[in-house]
């Protein structure tokens, strides 16, 4: 048993899907959340800046004695994973490689589009995740730097729909049966992309299957804890608009999020 938190690291709001994916498995594990919404969005930014920032909130999580960290960031996991997996001794989970493990299992066609942020399609991250599980899965990727700010903006019904619906006017030609939400902001958008998007193509959030594989990890390593569970919320952001965001994703009134500098 290991009654540390978990905790999980974002650019902005986005990693809050994963966490909520993560507390729903995992009722009995505390969490802390770190969302660096000062310097979001962290898709037009270079791996270097990426690095650095994604550092700095770790070294947050690190001083909250979490025992494992999540990257609940796609751009964060292709570009400063690798990196920081080697400078410390706590396990990282990212969400690329869970989004490519799900994808590689549900298309039918082996035809796979991904939207994400632009320095994670740069990356080719999932492209070469899921070429490393399935070399003859087809993969088209398609850079989305509107949608993350957007989700942030919580504008009205409207504004939401008309900007998903240009952005993803270039899906409507592609040949695909899975669309992988590469950028956990994207979930905040999931009616608007559905009302843009085929209803017989596959929306794979790949929050559901980083919450398993934490509980796969937790559970091998017999660190899993037994409750009470603690949620705390930081933002380097305006601590006032992340907590009534994040009030209503996470279905908790009671949620009240710390101004934490960057």
């Amino acid at each position: 048993m290991d009654n540390r938190p978990i905790g999980v690291l974002d650019s902005g709001l986005g990693g809050l899907t994963v966490l909520k994916k993560v507390i729903a498995k995992l009722p009995e594990e505390s969490t802390v959340f770190i969302g660096d919404q000062a310097n979001m969005p962290y898709g037009d930014r270079s791996k270097e800046e990426i690095i650095e920032l994604t550092r700095a909130s770790v070294k947050f999580l690190l001083k909250k004695n979490v025992k494992t960290i999540i990257f609940g960031c796609n751009t964060a996991t292709a570009a400063a994973m690798p990196t920081i997996q080697k400078e410390v001794s706590q396990q990282i989970i990212g969400v690329i490689q869970s989004g490519a493990l799900a994808a590689s299992k549900q298309t039918k066609n082996n035809k796979v589009a991904v939207i994400g942020t632009t320095a994670t399609t740069l990356s080719h991250a999932y492209r070469d995740e899921i070429h490393f599980r399935n070399g003859d899965i087809e993969v088209q990727e398609f850079a989305q730097p509107l949608l993350a700010p957007l989700a942030e903006e919580d504008p009205d019904e409207d504004t939401k729909l008309k900007v998903v619906s240009q952005s993803l006017a270039p899906l409507k030609e592609a040949d695909f049966d899975t669309l992988i939400l590469g950028c956990t902001h994207y979930p905040l958008l999931l009616n608007e992309i559905q009302a843009c998007i085929s209803s017989n193509k596959f929306i794979l959030d790949p929050a559901d299957q980083v919450a398993q594989y934490t509980y796969n990890v937790l559970k091998r390593d017999q660190m899993l804890a037994k409750g009470p569970a603690k949620h705390e919320y930081y933002t380097t952001g305006n601590a006032r608009k992340f907590t009534e965001i994040a009030r209503q994703w996470m279905n908790d009134p009671s949620l009240v999020a710390e101004h934490v500098q960057d």
